[in-house]
């Protein structure tokens, strides 16, 4: 196994059944935790690592540190985010829109403590036809916090705003209602979520986990995976992956998912995605600063970070996850995205242009 497969196996094994109320103590050694910290703590699963590290011999060591000190952080900050997440729904019910609250604190509050499932961004689904009323309600208030406000579903799934909608479910924080996908759809948007963005922050595999352990006796499988094959392949892969890399447990789950037989490049693309993290340094160098920095931007370090990898190749166009070679995928996987760059270009010009003129 090459060192960077062998550093993605080790977060693996840092990771694995940490969102446990009591995980088993971790049993690495020193030198190999503080390997895998610096890619903990940059992928968000630091807070989970302690849960296992503060449990073991290593609890005392510099690396162990780092990670309580996030763990801390992430408890701290998660009360700053109810409270940003009641004030935008406030704010959103009094224009008479009710949102979809995905990702984020929809999963987070299935981990047994605040702060082991750290988020930034409040993603919120709208109506389609509430979107521009929710746009103008978040952009007339001062000093909001972030919010990614999506245009219905259409990036989590296939399925209709009033499918999804009509299964969705009300909870609380505090007084302050808030409503999620009901859990056979939030299901299928943390696996397709984690797989077309290639898979790169373990926390991702992780919240697929805590999901499939902590759900109901009446669970409907069905209804999760949905008729298209194609999509119940993948979303069977990203479970099976949890349970493979992860030590997820699967039990109760249909037989199809529990022996899923993973294809040969799958696990190798995960732990490579770890190790590399090259997502997260595409998000530093997106392909708008091509226009405004060429120089910068096709510099060969960051043309390599927008190279899809088999996971993000595959989704990006669809594919089946099979044994067939993936350069295909991902040569088709960048010919999209290059096609969606170039129709996306004038309008970026003519915002350049007025942001000019304001100046």
């Amino acid at each position: 196994m090459s060192t960077t497969l062998n550093k993605g196996a080790l977060i693996a094994s840092v990771l694995a059944g940490s969102w446990r109320q009591f995980p088993s103590p971790l049993e690495i050694s020193a030198a190999q935790l503080e390997i895998a910290t610096p890619d903990l703590l940059a992928s968000g699963a630091a807070a989970l690592a302690w849960k296992r590290v503060g449990n073991s011999n290593l609890r005392s060591s510099p690396a162990a540190k780092e990670l309580e000190q996030a763990y801390r952080l992430h408890s701290l900050q998660s009360a700053i985010h109810d409270r940003d997440i009641q004030n935008v729904l406030a704010l959103l019910s009094r224009a008479g829109i009710d949102p979809v609250l995905v990702k984020g604190w929809a999963v987070a509050r299935l981990y047994p403590e605040s702060g082991l499932r750290p988020y930034g961004d409040i993603d919120l689904c709208v109506n389609p036809k509430q979107f521009a009323a929710a746009k103008a309600a978040l952009s007339n208030e001062a000093n909001q916090p972030q919010v990614d406000l999506h245009r219905g579903f259409a990036k989590l799934d296939t399925r209709s705003w009033d499918a999804l909608y009509a299964r969705s479910q009300l909870l609380k924080i505090e007084d302050v209602e808030v409503r999620v996908l009901g859990p056979e759809d939030h299901l299928r948007a943390l696996c397709f979520h984690f797989l077309r963005e290639g898979a790169w922050r373990p926390l991702w595999l992780c919240d697929i986990a805590v999901v499939v352990e902590s759900r109901s006796a009446d669970f409907d499988w069905d209804l999760f995976l949905g008729p298209d094959q194609k999509r119940r392949e993948w979303f069977a892969c990203a479970i099976a992956l949890a349970h493979h890399l992860l030590a997820a447990d699967l039990n109760g789950v249909p037989e199809a998912i529990e022996k899923k037989s993973l294809p040969g490049w799958l696990v190798p693309a995960v732990l490579k995605a770890w190790a590399v993290r090259a997502m997260l340094h595409r998000h530093s160098t997106p392909m708008t600063n091509l226009w405004h920095n060429p120089t910068y931007a096709l510099r060969p370090k960051n043309l390599r970070t927008h190279w899809p990898n088999a996971i993000e190749g595959t989704i990006g166009v669809n594919g089946p996850f099979n044994e067939m070679p993936r350069l295909p995928f991902q040569l088709g996987n960048c010919a999209l995205r290059t096609v969606d760059y170039l129709r996306h270009l004038p309008s970026m010009l003519r915002d350049d242009s007025a942001s000019d003129g304001r100046k």
